[in-house]
């Protein structure tokens, strides 16, 4: 009885589900426009995951600093499609024009000196050894010895889901290491180099 009486109640509740479907209002709010070049990459990068207006709620003290750990954030916990570099441009850019900083402060001039050495992030093709060095891995994981890079793919290599598995142990610093600065995406991209499924 008791498993009639359940099955009737899931029927209830699946004859009861509907299609819904809704229209968001169209997000035209524009970023204070600045010759910094993280004015440029915001306009493209913020609105990917969430409504510029987002930012115009930020508490207005906010320094470089605290603007690139908010980028941080967003990159390595959320997924944002933007370098470590980036992120840095990006904060420069806010912390000026929604902040408390000045386009004169020597390290919002050095970010900007920096984003004009710089190639724009693609996530869709990671540049791995970039990634290692940028990340100081080898430093560690040299092609010998023990925690070498070789060793490592022989512990994962032939596991189900083996990227998956590597990834996640190389972003969350699983392999006696500190835990690096990288998003998913650059984990996975990194497993895929260590357990040569990279190769085209």
């Amino acid at each position: 009885m008791r498993f009639l009486l359940i099955i009737l109640a899931l029927f209830s509740l699946t004859a009861k589900a509907e299609i819904v479907s809704i229209t968001l209002p169209i997000d035209d709010t524009k970023l204070k426009p600045l010759s910094l070049p993280g004015y440029g990459l915001a306009q493209s990068k913020c609105h990917l995951c969430h409504s510029v207006d987002y930012i115009m709620y930020q508490p207005p003290e906010m320094d470089l600093k605290e603007w690139t750990g908010e980028m941080y954030k967003m990159r390595n916990e959320y997924g944002a499609p933007i370098s470590m570099d980036e992120a840095k441009v990006i904060a420069a850019y806010l912390s000026v024009a929604y902040g408390s900083e000045k386009e004169t402060n020597k390290e919002i001039i050095a970010l900007t000196n920096l984003a004009k050495t710089k190639k724009i992030y693609n996530p869709e093709n990671l540049d791995v050894q970039s990634l290692l060095s940028d990340n100081d891995c080898l430093t560690c994981h040299k092609d010998a010895g023990a925690s070498s890079l070789k060793d490592i793919r022989a512990r994962y290599e032939g596991r189900d889901n083996a990227v998956d598995r590597l990834g996640a142990a190389i972003k969350h610093g699983a392999l006696g290491m500190p835990k690096p600065p990288i998003n998913r995406r650059e984990a996975e991209a990194i497993a895929k180099h260590i357990l040569g499924e990279d190769v085209k």
